[in-house]
């Protein structure tokens, strides 16, 4: 068995620990975020009884860090973990630490990359790859590109990562653990890094778009039943959300 430390956020970290579950791999311990989040939650309550669990809180704690680093454990793998992991910690498992990102890395490092899928046109994927000290730029293990399709919103491409990601894990998780894989450094020279300020929601009423503009402002914050994309009537502010399908029926 392989011994692993999983950080684990959504549900891309609870299905991620259960497949490893169901290998029978030696989960030494699950962290999570908070246990009142709903997949934090189904972690606590699935695996308390056979594995470690403990919240994120608890890595502020110095002599929790020290029993951490004594595991020693074969992979650290972090699934939409939110917070960068300290070098002294991801380097004291023996193959280093996997991480998933739903973006075709160097492509859209950091924030929602889903988003920027559809707002610039660029290239969609998920990555697995090592971390290293700084945020999503470690070597590429695994890669899968993604067609981001005319009538996909944030929500629905959002969805769609989240499952290719857990599947190319699936795939080649074997490949990853028995070392028959050569990561692969990032090229720097097209690599992009978002923020969340590069976001903006506002509509101006008196600016210009083409169509296409609007309408892929329009689907990019619309997530689920969610609209983020705004405009000002005097100082109010009216939120929209777009739904598409290929169809014409929408059911509501």
């Amino acid at each position: 068995m392989t011994k692993i430390v999983v950080f684990a956020d959504k549900r891309v970290g609870f299905e991620i620990c259960q497949y490893l579950s169901a290998l029978n791999e030696d989960i030494s311990r699950i962290y999570i975020k908070n246990s009142e989040q709903e997949y934090a939650n189904k972690i606590k309550n699935k695996f308390q009884k056979s594995t470690d669990i403990f919240l994120s809180d608890d890595l502020k704690n110095e002599s929790h860090l020290q029993e951490l680093k004594k595991i020693k454990p074969d992979f650290m793998i972090t699934v939409y973990w939110p917070y960068l992991l300290k070098p002294d910690i991801f380097n004291s498992s023996k193959n280093g630490c996997i991480n998933f990102h739903p973006a075709l890395l160097p492509l859209n490092r950091g924030w929602y990359p889903h988003v920027h899928n559809i707002l610039d046109e660029s290239d969609a994927g998920v990555t697995l790859h090592l971390i290293d000290e700084n945020a999503d730029t470690g070597p590429i293990l695994f890669q899968k590109k993604i067609e981001v399709k005319p009538d996909d919103t944030a929500f629905s491409l959002y969805e769609e990562l989240q499952n290719e990601i857990i599947q190319l894990f699936k795939d080649s998780w074997s490949q990853i653990k028995n070392g028959e894989i050569k990561p692969a450094v990032q090229d720097e020279t097209i690599s992009t890094y978002k923020k969340k300020s590069d976001i903006n929601d506002y509509i101006d009423l008196n600016k210009k778009y083409t169509g296409k503009e609007l309408i892929n402002i329009l689907r990019a914050r619309s997530f689920g039943n969610k609209g983020f994309a705004y405009f000002k009537v005097k100082d109010k502010k009216i939120f929209l959300n777009l739904r598409l399908n290929q169809d014409g029926n929408f059911n509501y």
